[in-house]
């Protein structure tokens, strides 16, 4: 059997548009990616938004921490001039927003922040994604077990991921998932070999790394038999694997 290896959209499509925003949702959905890597911040009253920094400075015009104002404060800011003047006034968007954006086209992968001490954030975002379809379309990325285990139990029907530090070894990553019961991990670039694939896809785990944007990255994972890429050029990822398949 042919090996599928699938096109995850960083922050949608981050090259093309400012990250983590829906005009970035939109072109990745129209280059027809397979996932959408998007990140979650809780505001000051719970709302889940897609950015990826806690504080605002780096993609918006605004200053201070994302849980230190409300959602209608932070959706006023500027979140596209820093990328292009062509997206003055793109907005950071609403979780749900988000998902609308993609559709029923591309599943997303969601990394969340710790939500042990948020319970409403969390429940706020359970509710945002099975309000947007089947759950076990999507998946979720979390740093910590702990974190992971609290959501799943409110949420069991989802996907799962644990993602580690880029200095752990890869071996501790796969151990963790089977500890865990999960079907995937996410390494770093850095960690992936071709042994950690076989390890990982012998546990019955599939493979994300990420991230890879130069067509050298992309044709090194491919050879190791990724069963995923996450990429901020998903246009060109997808035109190495049909290269590659050729």
């Amino acid at each position: 059997m042919a090996q599928t290896t699938l096109v995850i959209a960083h922050r949608g499509a981050s090259r093309a548009a400012p990250e983590n925003t829906v005009p970035a949702i939109e072109q990745a959905v129209e280059n027809g990616v397979d996932l959408i890597a998007l990140d979650v911040q809780g505001s000051k009253d719970h709302v889940p938004l897609v950015i990826a920094d806690s504080k605002l400075e780096r993609t918006t015009n605004g200053a201070g921490k994302v849980g230190q104002l409300t959602a209608k404060e932070i959706q006023a800011l500027d979140a596209g001039s820093w990328f292009n003047a062509k997206f003055k006034g793109t907005a950071v968007p609403t979780l749900a927003e988000a998902l609308k954006a993609a559709g029923k086209k591309s599943r997303v992968l969601l990394n969340l922040p710790d939500l042990r001490s948020s319970p409403d954030l969390a429940k706020a975002i359970a509710k945002d994604l099975k309000g947007a379809g089947n759950p076990a379309e999507s998946l979720l990325a979390f740093t910590d077990s702990e974190s992971l285990k609290g959501f799943r139990e409110q949420a069991p029907d989802f996907g799962y991921l644990l993602v580690l530090g880029e200095k752990i070894e890869g071996w501790v990553m796969v151990e963790k998932a089977r500890a865990l019961g999960l079907k995937a991990i996410r390494p770093f670039r850095s960690q992936v070999t071709s042994d950690l694939v076989r390890a990982a896809h012998a546990k019955n785990q599939q493979v994300f790394a990420h991230f890879a944007d130069e067509e050298s990255e992309m044709r090194d994972l491919i050879a190791m038999h990724v069963d995923g890429i996450v990429t901020g050029r998903p246009e060109r990822l997808k035109e190495v694997l049909k290269e590659t398949k050729a």
